[in-house]
């Protein structure tokens, strides 16, 4: 079958048309793979930056509790703490001598 000249024209006329579609393809793959990690690069920024919450420890130290928590419930108060009982039973029992000052905690040293 030999090729005629309105076959030449009609494939001379088509071929703008195939380059077009051609490069759309190439640069489709591009295009999708640009797009793909300009969404990762976004997704790592955004969890960069986000606020997370503080991470519970496992049995670490007990929370600290002020001395004022304490309802009205409680009787006794600890050791540390003025009014209710006196220590001195509890540190005879220990061994251990403990000095308590009124005065402790209550003046600031501005000169030094």
């Amino acid at each position: 079958m030999p090729i005629r000249p309105i076959d030449l024209q009609t494939l001379f006329m088509q071929m703008q048309q195939v380059g077009r579609e051609q490069a759309a393809e190439k640069e489709g793959a591009l295009l999708q793979s640009a797009i793909k990690g300009a969404a990762e690069q976004k997704r790592r920024d955004e969890t960069k930056e986000a606020v997370r919450r503080p991470e519970e420890p496992e049995g670490g130290a007990p929370p600290v509790r002020d001395r004022k928590e304490r309802g009205p419930g409680r009787k006794g108060q600890g050791p540390g703490e003025e009014g209710g009982r006196d220590g001195t039973e509890e540190e005879a029992a220990q061994g251990e001598e403990v000095v308590r000052d009124p005065d402790l905690g209550t003046k600031i040293d501005l000169s030094g």
